[in-house]
């Protein structure tokens, strides 16, 4: 998973819920010159319909109609209408990385460079903007972005004798510090799980590690998969370790863990945004600190969610580009299309707006949240690598993840991770 959604009774505190009935359709225009936009999402239809109500009411003279496809069924679906001559969509969510590259290199998205200037001038950072970028062109832009955050229970490190994690976003703990403190939470037994991800075996997750460590993407802009390099066996030789350790647990689901740390059972949980609300969730009195970083290496978290890119077959280009400056460079839009959702928009006067919200749902307690993002994003966000074969670099890391985590040795399953992963996309090219 790229982002995960806020629980919607938590989601609240942040933003309000809304319902729409499920749309679906094709661009066109009316004799009564008004044009009708399909856009094509991997989303429940009640996730974008505030903003698209917002648009319609403010463009009475543009209809959008919503194509929502399982995310499972997302990119074969949008892949096959694009190749058959567009299936009438003006508008798609894209993934980040190679997932942009992807459509970019097939002819699916349009150059949208021209609205470069504008979204810079208002994005929160820079490289919101510029990773959507493809060969010096731009094909989407950002909606929603995401951060990586330390959580950890008061009680279970009161009880262990281990000091909190400082909240100062310019002073995160070192992996080290997390795993000492782990330790102590074990042999005190404060919690059943000393530590929890919120997505076990993960790129988008643990990408940051391995780059904080020096080991780089685990590909490189031209294609070559190394997750043999030092950098990489250090994260992954830690990863494993944790497992054969008990700092973590074998056998445990996703979907688990935030429930899990919210419910009092964990030491230490390393999770998005969506963590403070799943957190508020339960009877848990915890402490939000920025993500770790390798001592001696770069602090690197993880980032990105959904962008929205135009069909380079529309025929309903100006509409459409107006509908997406909607979505991303108008405050009120982009505040909008996470509204629902509860995730973090990427505008930053919408986000000065999000994070006031987020800090105040929790008192003392979230009083940080926004500092510790906006530090993130502005400093050491890490994006997925924009490079032809992603379909399968992705999978296979996750793979190589869940293998060294159920006892794999790291050098060997790099290794073979590094010479499979490499086979499949050569096959690709």
């Amino acid at each position: 998973m790229r982002h995960r959604r806020l629980l919607p009774a938590v989601a609240a505190a942040v933003a309000a819920l809304v319902a729409s009935p499920l749309l679906a359709g094709c661009g066109s225009s009316s004799g009564d010159g008004t044009v009708t936009l399909t856009f094509a999402n991997a989303d429940p239809s009640a996730t974008w319909q505030k903003a698209i109500d917002g648009f319609q009411k403010a463009n009475p003279t543009v209809k959008v109609k919503q194509l929502n496809i399982p995310y499972a069924q997302y990119t074969s679906t949008i892949n096959q209408r694009m190749s058959q001559g567009g299936g009438g969509i003006d508008l798609m969510v894209v993934d980040a990385g190679g997932a942009l590259a992807d459509f970019a290199n097939r002819g699916f998205l349009a150059d949208i460079s021209d609205l470069k200037n504008d979204a810079l001038n208002v994005a929160l950072s820079p490289d919101m903007v510029t990773s959507r970028e493809v060969g010096g062109k731009l094909y989407a832009l950002e909606t929603w972005t995401t951060a990586q955050f330390l959580y950890y229970n008061k009680d279970a490190l009161a009880k262990a004798g281990v000091e909190e994690p400082p909240g100062d976003p310019a002073k995160p703990w070192t992996y080290q510090q997390l795993t000492d403190a782990a330790r102590k939470v074990q042999t005190a037994k404060a919690a059943d799980y000393p530590l929890l991800f919120d997505q076990w075996d993960s790129y988008y997750q643990l990408q940051m590690m391995g780059v904080s460590a020096g080991g780089g993407d685990g590909i490189s802009a031209d294609g070559k998969v190394d997750f043999s390099n030092a950098g990489w066996q250090k994260m992954l030789t830690w990863y494993g370790g944790l497992f054969k350790d008990g700092l973590s647990p074998r056998g445990i689901t996703n979907d688990k863990n935030g429930a899990l740390f919210s419910g009092g059972k964990a030491g230490f949980i390393i999770s998005g945004p969506w963590g403070l609300p799943v957190s508020l969730s339960g009877g848990v009195k915890f402490g939000i600190a920025p993500a770790p970083y390798w001592a001696g290496g770069k602090p690197a978290t993880s980032t990105d969610s959904w962008a929205v890119g135009i069909s380079a077959k529309t025929k309903q280009r100006a509409a459409a580009e107006q509908f997406l400056r909607y979505l991303t460079i108008d405050p009120q839009g982009n505040s909008e299309s996470a509204e629902v959702a509860g995730i973090t928009p990427t505008n930053k006067e919408s986000y000065a707006k999000y994070a006031e919200a987020a800090e105040k749902s929790a008192g003392e307690v979230s009083a940080n949240f926004g500092d510790i993002m906006e530090y993130e994003l502005k400093n050491s966000a890490v994006h997925r690598p924009a490079v032809t074969g992603y379909s399968v670099f992705e999978p296979g890391a996750n793979q190589m993840f869940a293998d060294i985590r159920n006892g794999s040795d790291p050098q060997q399953r790099a290794a073979e991770a590094d010479r499979a992963i490499a086979d499949q996309i050569a096959r690709l090219k």
